[in-house]
């Protein structure tokens, strides 16, 4: 069975330098399927906040932590 996950984030960067700002993504089996501008709240969708960067078609979740570091988590 196939799963759709849909994100939205601050900032969504492409590998190919495509930067969207308040953007959603929608994945499935953990790969970009669809993405577009967040015009308002949708159902079913996690707000990460922060940044999603957009990685041969994987999407991974940024965070930075007070001490400068950060983590990339994939989604």
């Amino acid at each position: 069975m196939d799963f759709l996950r849909r994100v939205a984030a601050n900032v969504v960067f492409f590998s190919d330098d495509r930067r969207y700002i308040n953007h959603v993504v929608e994945l499935c089996n953990s790969r970009v399927v669809n993405h577009y501008p967040l015009r308002g709240e949708i159902a079913m969708t996690e707000w990460l906040g922060g940044t999603i960067v957009i990685e041969n078609g994987k999407a991974y979740h940024l965070t930075s932590h007070a001490d400068g570091t950060q983590h990339k988590q994939q989604l």
